[in-house]
């Protein structure tokens, strides 16, 4: 007998139920939705502006140790609405 029942089984393209942020404070790793109505309904930081931008944010993600590396003052972007303006993209 089982004690687990009434799963939900929420299949989304990762860009639709990623976050603009990293799943920890020190590494590169792409946050997530925590939300159950954000997993189901892959509302997801990037839904709306697609998987191209989604790839070249994460991409070219830098934290500050990265950035520091290659000898910059900070990143050049730290969310989507900063990537967003550092590559000059409108009316998405």
């Amino acid at each position: 007998m089982s004690v687990v029942k009434d799963f939900d089984f929420i299949v989304q393209e990762k860009y639709r139920i990623a976050k603009d942020r990293p799943g920890s404070g020190n590494t590169k790793n792409i946050g997530s939705c925590v939300k159950i109505s954000e997993l189901k309904d892959g509302t997801g930081s990037f839904s709306k502006v697609g998987v191209k931008i989604f790839d070249d944010f994460w991409m070219n993600y830098m934290t500050t140790e990265m950035a520091r590396s290659a000898k910059l003052r900070k990143p050049p972007y730290a969310n989507l609405k900063k990537y967003l303006k550092y590559r000059n993209i409108k009316n998405v």
